[in-house]
């Protein structure tokens, strides 16, 4: 029986539709041809339907359809770059960094984020099925990474359907889907070589394919290298400025007792800035007018030029903070290298059954130059008063980062692998025009991180006196009882500003240990599809469509010991796990041409979770009114399963995220741990959705699109914000203070949240034509303009309208009212150029505000970037090409905004990305 849900869900009409937004994509030697050729209908599967049908059908619901030549016109090197030109695409994790984190941060990824809800809710395909994958945002939903799905040149297209497709696929369909398809009949071999030319980081990529067969059998391979070199913070004037935090080096030190010098005396000590300070008798006064016997002073040498100290107080020198600036030294982008392998076959068994066999392998390096140690947010160590360096003379709590080792940078790597094996038969059933496909998938991907952080044992070690490689410790990290402090092998570290460049190297042996972690998630997908004719309507053919499928999906991760114990002064305490869940779904298409000029798509899925189970039905409609309009309608539920790192599993895990202390004045934003549980008692996410338009051929040169779009999304899955864990309480038991109120870190769970709504409209422009005897000249334009973004962050909380907001602290994704890409193209003959503009419209800037602010911090300025591209092909056969252009010509720097210094999600500061392309085809 049907849950309350599942049959107010079943009652929706729902749809499919028209391509709204289909590229026509040429092949170059085509392009010559002053006429368009005769083509023959071609029966194809179209994404977001089951039903095979021929390409002059519509769809009921948008699609998106951007063909290989259209990749290589935009100069990006791959799938995951072309994302920025999607209008519907808004808030993708990826691509670059800042400080406010979001995706891998050690490797190169992006993702979908069609209509901005959630990396997650847009469901990427390869050739139509499910790809496993690991990546997940800072929230920790899992996304597909777009940059190690399949080598660039293997694409033939990729249909994007812009509507809820949970009827049809299942799971993370929520705001539609992206279906990669590769050019499994190529013929030939074709290599290409890219260079692009970018500041301070170049990049190189080559890739060639090769196919082909004889008899009954075919098959291709393509495979693709790509070197990206890393870019720091400091290499761009936008983000080279100071960002200070309040964890530095000098650091900070808390006292409980009056400091006495040497001699018995009073500590006096002058920096050759402040002039000279008697330490005893400012404690005196502090403690006295608090009552506090803890006080915490600056570095004695915080303000001394070179020590890297950024003194932060309204006090007199030195009872403030000393603070730090990591902006400059942390990247833009990691150093990555990226290996990607695609191979695909067929076997013709005899004229009705075909075996066909799929494979990927990919491999990715990463390496993240940072700064060149991370800041001690968890533990307390202390410079005991016969530490030699410790100007204080009595015990002295340490709060900072330890400088001096790997003095120019911090480096983390990240090594990600990834095997998709498919294997399947398809063929007609009997002598009916029937066709059945069945197939087996086993997916897997598997990234292992390795990061130095502070190894708070060995750190309170050489604090004691014993440090170095060669003094004596136990596996427990205790020292042997021979060894004496700073003595023989053994040697003290000093924290201190006035020491921090003359230290003995032997100090920092293993004060930064590698905190290594791994991550897999396996798919394991048996499905089925039977697809065929049914009966006639008086507009022809019932189209059917039956299937279903049971898939397996395995989580396993591990953390290395000491991560366990919780030895590391950045990183919070991890646990590993695993965990499993099966998924059984069937599902059942039909499409009814009702008329010549009407026809329908009926779509509905059952999946089966175990913890629950969920009925997404989906109805179209396409109304051909004449020969040159046509109407369309379409109605749907979709949804999302809870991620698999936020319900299954036994694991826990943390991060860090930049948070502000209200109780602390001084703070600025400080990196802390975040602790997070999974919790197995999650409801799915749900969405209801409705997409209306309509498509005018206005002459054989100019069609038109236009189309409203609108997603009901509830019960999201999130996490709670660890900015508002600590405005709803500051002293709240979700946060972790140490004896002297410091904030170290806070506790926060996964819930299903309130409603994100959203809608708007998409308008599309295609206009063609001959300007004189040869000489074509297209002009392209897609604009998406938000209507409504609403947010609810949790049931009876306030509902608040986000449009044109950053909406760093809510759910939401950024949401720009409006984004427009126009492209201009000539086309003669062996020659092609393009012009591309890319605009995103202005935001409020509303980072660490809470979601019923009055005045943002500012706005963050839209932008405006343009790509420009030329072509020609030469030699036998028009076999070579060669191709000049560059990626944001005019190196336009991306808008301002506070504290992360640019929007990632909206622009990058990467700045004029000039390229030179170079091909042959034999």
């Amino acid at each position: 029986m049907l849950n309350q849900n599942q049959t107010r869900k079943t009652a929706i009409s729902i749809a499919v539709a028209t391509a709204i937004m289909s590229s026509a994509v040429m092949h170059p030697v085509m392009a010559q041809e002053q006429e368009p050729k005769e083509q023959s209908v071609e029966v194809v599967r179209v994404t977001g339907s089951y039903v095979t049908r021929d390409t002059q059908s519509t769809m009921s619901s948008p699609i998106q359809i951007v063909g290989n030549e259209e990749i290589m016109k935009s100069g990006f090197s791959g799938v995951d770059d072309l994302i920025v030109n999607n209008t519907a695409n808004t808030g993708s994790v990826g691509g670059v960094n800042n400080l406010a984190g979001g995706g891998a941060e050690g490797r190169q990824t992006r993702s979908a984020n069609l209509r901005g809800l959630g990396p997650s809710s847009t469901l990427v395909l390869l050739n139509g099925h499910r790809v496993a994958s690991q990546e997940q945002d800072a929230k920790r939903n899992s996304y597909t990474n777009l940059a190690a799905l399949v080598p660039t040149i293997a694409v033939n297209r990729i249909e994007t359907v812009l509507d809820g497709a949970s009827a049809i696929y299942g799971s993370d369909a929520i705001a539609g889907v992206m279906n990669v398809i590769t050019d499994d009949n190529y013929e030939g071999v074709t290599a290409i070589w890219q260079h692009i030319a970018i500041e301070n980081a170049p990049s190189n990529l080559l890739q060639f394919k090769i196919g082909g067969g004889s008899g009954n059998f075919h098959g291709m391979f393509a495979s693709s290298y790509e070197y990206k070199a890393n870019l720091q913070n400091g290499d761009r004037a936008i983000t080279a400025s100071n960002n200070t935090s309040g964890t530095a080096q000098p650091g900070n030190y808390a006292l409980t007792s009056r400091p006495v010098a040497a001699d018995g005396g009073d500590v006096i000590i002058d920096n050759g800035v402040n002039g000279p300070i008697n330490y005893s008798q400012l404690y005196d006064q502090i403690s006295a007018s608090t009552g506090n016997s803890r006080v915490v002073f600056a570095d004695p040498h915080c303000t001394v030029e070179g020590t890297g100290g950024i003194y932060v107080g309204s006090n007199p020198f030195p009872h403030g903070t000393c603070q730090f600036s990591y902006q400059q030294m942390n990247p833009i982008m990691p150093q990555s290298k990226t290996w990607l392998n695609y191979a695909t076959a067929s076997y013709t068994l005899d004229n009705s059954h075909e075996l066909f066999f799929e494979g990927r392998y990919y491999k990715q390096e990463g390496r993240r130059f940072g700064v060149a140690s991370m800041p001690i947010s968890l533990g307390s160590p202390v410079v005991p008063a016969e530490n030699p360096y410790n100007p204080f003379g009595v015990d002295v709590q340490f709060t900072g980062r330890v400088l001096g080792v790997n003095a120019d940078y911090r480096e983390e790597t990240s090594n990600v692998d990834g095997t998709h094996l498919l294997l399947g038969i398809k063929g007609d059933i009997g002598s009916t025009d029937w066709q059945y496909e069945v197939s087996g998938v086993w997916s897997q991907e598997r990234a292992v991180n390795s990061a130095p952080d502070t190894d708070l044992q060995m750190l309170q070690n050489a604090l004691n006196g014993y440090g170095g490689a060669d003094c004596l410790i136990d596996p427990f990290g205790q020292p042997s009882a021979s060894e004496v402090p700073g003595q023989g092998n053994c040697v003290y570290f000093s924290p201190f500003g006035a020491d921090q460049l003359n230290h003995d190297e032997r100090v920092y042996y293993n004060l930064l240990q590698p905190s290594v972690g791994s991550d897999e998630v396996t798919y394991q997908i048996v499905e089925f599809v039977v697809n065929g004719s049914w009966f006639d309507l008086p507009g022809g053919t019932v189209g059917v469509a039956v299937g279903g499928q049971t898939r397996k999906e395995i989580r396993k991760v591990g953390v290395d010991g000491a991560t366990q114990a919780g030895r590391w002064g950045f990183f919070g305490k991890r646990s590993p796990g695993e965990g499993d869940r099966k998924i059984d779904g069937i599902f059942a298409e039909l499409y009814l041409p009702w008329t010549l000029d009407i026809d329908m798509q009926l779509a509905l899925r059952y999946e089966d979770y175990g913890k629950f189970t969920n009925t997404d039905p989906k109805v179209g409609v396409n109304w051909r009114v004449t020969d040159d309009i046509s109407l369309r309608l379409s109605a749907s539920t979709a949804f999302r399963a809870p991620s698999l790192a936020h319900s299954v599993g036994n694991q826990t895990s943390s991060g860090v995220s930049q948070t502000v202390d209200p109780l602390d004045p001084n703070d600025n934003g400080t990196f802390r741990v975040v602790n997070t549980i999974s919790n197995p008692n999650l409801a799915p996410e749900e969405s209801t959705n409705v997409n209306i338009g309509a498509s005018w051929a206005a002459t054989d040169e100019l069609t038109m699109s236009l189309d409203y779009w609108s997603f009901d999304f509830e019960n999201q899955v999130t996490a709670e914000s660890a900015a508002q864990v600590i405005q709803a309480d500051p002293n709240g038991p979700n946060l972790i203070r140490d004896a002297d109120g410091r904030l170290l870190a806070v506790n926060v769970g996964y819930f299903n949240a309130g409603k994100t709504k959203t809608n708007g409209v998409d308008f599309r422009v295609d206009y063609r034509t001959e300007i004189f005897d040869g000489h074509y000249i297209s002009i392209n334009n897609s604009l998406t303009w938000i209507n409504e973004y609403t947010v609810q962050v949790g049931k009876d909380q306030p509902v608040y309208d986000v449009v044109g907001r950053r909406n760093d602290n809510n759910p939401g994704s950024v949401a720009p009212e409006f984004r427009d890409t126009m492209q201009v193209s000539w086309q003669h003959m062996k020659h092609n150029a393009n012009l591309t503009m890319r605009y995103v419209d202005s935001v409020e800037d509303d980072v660490f505000l809470p979601m019923n602010y009055t005045q943002p911090w500012g706005t963050i300025s839209s932008s405006t970037v343009f790509d420009a591209q030329y072509a020609y092909r030469f030699g036998e056969d028009d076999r070579y090409q060669i191709a000049v252009g560059a990626i944001n010509l005019f190196d336009t720097d991306p808008p301002a905004a506070f504290f992360t210094k640019y929007l990632s999600t909206a622009a990058d500061p990467l700045g004029r990305q000039a390229y030179m392309r170079l091909s042959i085809e034999m």
